[in-house]
């Protein structure tokens, strides 16, 4: 009996702490996503695919203080094929916001292994083999502040052995941040995704047999 009431009162601390305390953890949570070791000199920052409109302007802002003069889009796999020339292409619409910002930056696609990436992973072997046939020895990789750590983690192991310096940039979201993140759709959905798919990530080389990327 005495037992049981400690495990009781253990859980009741354990709950008070979790109600007062809720943004602290949540907040750590996200911070462990967060990752940012940049440093000048890269041979290219590549622009992983996603939202172009905060990856590329980061990408932009770290060319622009020197961090390289070489920038490099994956390519991603369409939606739907059928449908595609009605949407933007990637490298034209980088070109445009290039132009807007004022960026006169050395720009280039990397072709797809297998027809378009559908993951992180996927983008990871593009950029190894780019990387490789052009001889490149250092990369920074720019993506969304909350895709940093899992990023990094993909491209550090598909690397492993090749002694090429991968490196990493997140960009900042205009909606949520890691202070206030459960407090949109857009960033519950992030964050909460991103500790699944970092899990994943974490036991594979690879996309996972059992989950359908498009």
């Amino acid at each position: 009996m005495k037992k049981f009431i400690i495990f009781l009162a253990t859980l009741f601390f354990l709950a008070i702490l979790l109600a007062t305390q809720y943004k602290f953890f949540l907040t750590k949570y996200a911070d462990f996503f967060s990752v940012n070791n940049a440093t000048k000199g890269a041979d290219a920052i590549v622009v992983l695919s996603g939202s172009l409109l905060t990856r590329l302007p980061l990408a932009i802002e770290l060319s622009k203080k020197g961090y390289s003069s070489k920038m490099l889009l994956t390519d991603e796999r369409d939606m739907n094929p059928a449908l595609s020339r009605f949407t933007t292409n990637r490298l034209k619409f980088a070109r445009e916001v290039m132009k807007e910002l004022k960026a006169d930056i050395e720009l280039e696609m990397i072709p797809s292994l297998k027809g378009g990436a559908t993951s992180t992973f996927d983008e990871a072997y593009d950029v190894k083999q780019y990387s490789i046939d052009n001889n490149l020895k250092h990369l920074i990789l720019s993506t969304d502040e909350f895709h940093t750590r899992r990023a990094l983690y993909a491209f550090k192991k598909v690397f492993q052995g090749t002694g090429i310096k991968i490196e990493i940039a997140g960009a900042k979201n205009a909606v949520f941040n890691e202070s206030d993140w459960w407090l949109s759709d857009k960033g519950i959905s992030n964050y909460v995704l991103e500790g699944i798919k970092y899990t994943i990530y974490l036991i594979t080389y690879r996309n996972v047999s059992f989950i359908e990327n498009y």
